[in-house]
């Protein structure tokens, strides 16, 4: 996927909401390059931004509910995967490296 920019700068800015749902119909668009694990990262990453910011602009909103029911439309399983790889994340805990522990939480 060539990156095509007027300024080298761009380059290292830090991503957008907008430009990973970009890259969302992108790698659907390719097909074979959006497996259901970069799919439900994407989409998790880009629905957490929705959430936590509060934006005036309700156009990526709109596009993110595009960009699933284009998932649905074009790979349903897939859809399906994310459904429940979703779900199966939200009711474990997190692993024990994330929670903090008083004194004992520093590397040995």
């Amino acid at each position: 996927m060539p990156i095509i920019t007027s300024s080298h700068r761009e380059l290292f800015r830090d991503p957008t909401t907008e430009d990973k749902l970009l890259l969302f119909r992108s790698l659907l668009d390719a097909k074979e390059d959006l497996t259901v694990d970069v799919a439900l990262a994407l989409l998790k990453t880009i629905h957490e931004e929705l959430s936590n910011e509060q934006l005036d602009d309700r156009s990526l909103y709109k596009r993110y509910a595009e960009e699933i029911e284009a998932l649905r439309f074009r790979a349903p399983a897939a859809l399906q995967q994310v459904v429940n790889n979703w779900k199966l994340q939200k009711v474990t805990d997190p692993p024990e490296w994330f929670t903090y522990e008083g004194n004992d939480a520093y590397i040995k």
